[in-house]
């Protein structure tokens, strides 16, 4: 259920680069991917790593931790979320990008509903409650893939409409899957305020290095527009659609395992050996990802971005070296290590972002593209090192 829900996912988001970059082009599906950038950047800060912390807890069997708290808790961040999305989008425009007044309240309004729609799945898992994480993603494609088919095929598709359709899609969706039954404890259990103290304390290494793994991931798009222009992103954009959403393989199974494994159903060793098969499968499936994507990506996402062609075997590498650092996260976070799952990120994060602002400059989208291999060959190796010593100086078998 894991996996076809994230197939969905990807599927929609297909469709969605797809008709923005035939009828936006290359300057505006670099917009778009700014404003995803920013929503997805300030949203993982706010939330303080709950969206991992309360799933780790909720799991644990008998871990006093409620719903409840990870709610409570993400309502009260949501004004942080507001405050940070506006700070940066509004400092960019002023600074470089010279973005439009109602694209900026698009991106602060999509910033906000990606830090409810990430909490409220996550709550969701943390439950497992597969199914209903699926149907609620499902039903949010099916309307935000015939919202935008609408604007394309009126002529009124836009990167502030895109943006709009997208954060009102996922704000919906996460209210809805909060008020499904069984969610919310309605048996008048009082708040206990330390609860928010140890979902934020676990939430802290997380946090710290999932902000510094998703800059080191984007931070290439925002780089390339300010250099040479939002064209540039956009095409980079492009090429790397297939590779980030195969990357569905990984994360799927990853957070399968890890949660049966943090549910005590499957042994370590279990968990260990299905990681390891999920990786071998994963590579084959982006070696055919990556040939058919360079016959077909002109002809899909038109002539204008041929250029994509040819980075997409580096970048396709890339994200099979950075599935390694995917599959380890998912080991710490089965054998319950909230505080140290953030630690590969923060250090092979900064490898990343310090390869970016040196390689960018000078060779565009080339040095965004091999500076994505090197230091994802960094991250994933320190995520490799990390997690064997982890586990193994904790005993676990």
């Amino acid at each position: 259920m894991v996996l076809a829900t994230r197939v969905v996912t990807a599927a929609s988001g297909v469709v969605f680069v797809v008709l923005t970059a035939r009828h936006l082009g290359p300057a505006g599906r670099g917009e778009i991917a700014i404003a995803f950038t920013i929503a997805y950047a300030t949203a993982n800060l706010s939330s303080l790593g709950t969206t991992t912390s309360g799933p780790i807890r909720l799991l644990a069997p008998n871990d006093p931790v409620g719903t409840n708290d990870v709610l409570s808790l993400t309502i009260c961040l949501i004004p942080v979320q507001v405050v940070l999305a506006a700070g940066v989008v509004c400092v960019l425009s002023w600074a470089t990008l010279h973005l439009a007044p109602y694209f900026v309240l698009s991106v602060i309004g999509l910033g906000v509903a990606t830090m409810m729609f990430r909490s409220a799945t996550a709550m969701l898992y943390g439950l497992r409650r597969y199914r209903t994480v699926m149907l609620a993603e499902t039903g949010l494609a099916v309307v935000e893939v015939v919202a935008l088919a609408l604007l394309f095929f009126g002529d009124r598709l836009t990167a502030t409409s895109a943006v709009l359709v997208m954060a009102v899609g996922m704000a919906a969706c996460a209210v809805w899957l909060v008020w499904q039954p069984g969610v919310i404890e309605r048996n008048g259990k009082r708040l206990v305020f330390i609860h928010w103290r140890s979902l934020l304390a676990d939430g802290i290494s997380p946090m710290v290095g999932g902000l510094m793994f998703f800059i080191a991931v984007r931070i290439d798009r925002l780089m390339l527009a300010i250099v040479a222009g939002t064209g540039s992103a956009g095409i980079y954009t492009v090429a790397l659609a297939i590779p980030e959403t195969l990357r569905i393989l990984p994360m799927a199974v990853g957070q399968v395992i890890a949660a049966r494994g943090r549910s005590g159903i499957d042994s370590a060793s279990t968990v260990k050996r299905n990681g390891l098969i999920a990786l071998l499968g994963h590579f084959v499936v982006l070696t055919v990802g990556a040939a058919i994507g360079w016959a077909l990506l002109p002809h899909v996402f038109g002539e204008g971005f041929k250029q994509a062609r040819n980075i997409l075997v580096v970048v396709t590498a890339a994200e099979a070296v950075l599935s390694v650092h995917v599959m380890n996260q998912a080991l710490l976070f089965g054998f319950g290590r909230p505080r140290s799952i953030g630690v590969p990120g923060a250090v092979g994060g900064l490898v990343v972002i310090l390869l970016d602002l040196a390689l960018i400059p000078r060779w565009g989208i080339h040095g965004a593209a091999w500076a994505s291999l090197v230091g994802y060959v960094v991250l994933s190796s320190t995520s490799v090192w990390w997690t064997a010593r982890d586990l193994g100086s904790r005993g676990t078998q």
